[in-house]
């Protein structure tokens, strides 16, 4: 599979305002976090908060870096772990049928910041559990994913690539 990829389309204004937002807010809550250290001592509980502290920021810092990366390029790229040759295509409309017996019709993002907030209910994140888990699938297939309720599946009715 290929490391490089072609241009995406160009995030529109709606979508780099979003990031910006979010980048204000990620940059506050990094802020309340305060420098970092290697040499926090203490009891275990320190340690423990030390250790959160640290994730956290590691999260924070990475997503800064990625909104800092998107504003710069204009492109959505490929999000993050997606390879542009992998799974299911960004702006891709997924109908599926759910173990309950329900059917939606979802549209696949790689950033799902650039869906319009009128149709960020249907919105599919390509990185979500069900966007990996449609990767390679078709019509006709069933895929699992998990969810915080446990194990899912749903029947692929219909992919449609991108316009």
């Amino acid at each position: 599979m290929s490391s490089t990829h072609e241009a995406g389309p160009e995030l529109t204004e709606q979508t780099c305002q979003h990031l910006r937002e979010e980048l204000d807010v990620l940059r506050e809550q990094r802020g309340e976090l305060g420098p970092l250290s290697d040499d926090e001592v203490g009891d275990r509980g320190d340690a423990a908060e030390a250790l959160r502290r640290a994730d956290d920021a590691a999260r924070i810092d990475a997503r800064i870096t990625e909104i800092n990366r998107l504003l710069a390029s204009g492109s959505p790229g490929p999000g993050p772990g997606i390879e542009p040759d992998d799974g299911l295509p960004d702006g891709s409309t997924v109908t599926l049928r759910f173990d309950d017996g329900a059917t939606a019709t979802l549209r696949a993002a790689a950033l799902p910041e650039s869906v319009p907030d009128s149709e960020r209910d249907n919105a599919l994140s390509l990185d979500s559990p069900l966007g990996r888990a449609l990767a390679g699938a078709s019509a006709g297939d069933t895929v699992s994913y998990d969810t915080p309720g446990g194990e899912r599946q749903a029947e692929v009715v219909k992919i449609e690539p991108p316009a």
